[in-house]
């Protein structure tokens, strides 16, 4: 899939009149299409972060990921070392890493976000960031036995 972002990850772009640092990208498919959210760091402590809705027409950039990372399936068969069933649902990037956004459907649809490459491809022994509200215990649980939790 071919994702329309406004500029690279950990560049800036404008976003309601400002220049920010693009965070991520979600989607959703529609009837009609697909729409995409932009969002953008601010400065601000009670807000920090903007977004911006469109249909990804005109986005001067593209992230590409594999398409089977968007159908719903176990997800080790996406290439990643978590338990249950899901699909990508969004991009982030934070702390100079860029992560794939992990609906687990089998989950309550739970978000857990899995380090990647520039192409959507699992980076092994990479970060895995989980809900917050997650201790421990369920941390080891969602994660395959063979792989390794950081």
């Amino acid at each position: 899939m071919q994702i329309p972002i406004p500029c690279k990850f950990g560049e800036k772009a404008e976003c309601e009149g400002k220049i920010l640092l693009l965070k991520g990208v979600s989607w959703f498919q529609w009837h009609w299409g697909m729409e995409y959210t932009y969002f953008f760091a601010t400065d601000s402590f009670w807000h920090d972060t903007t977004f911006y809705v469109a249909k990804g027409e005109n986005q001067p950039y593209m992230f590409t990921i594999p398409d089977g990372i968007l159908k719903d399936r176990p997800i080790i068969e996406h290439g990643y070392p978590l338990r249950g069933r899901g699909h990508a649902s969004g991009i982030r990037y934070e702390g100079e890493k860029t992560y794939i956004d992990f609906i687990i459907t089998s989950g309550y649809c739970q978000h857990i976000k899995v380090q990647c490459d520039d192409k959507g491809i699992y980076v092994p022994d990479g970060n895995i960031i989980f809900p917050l509200t997650w201790d421990d215990e369920k941390k080891k649980n969602a994660v395959l036995k063979r792989f390794h939790l950081n």
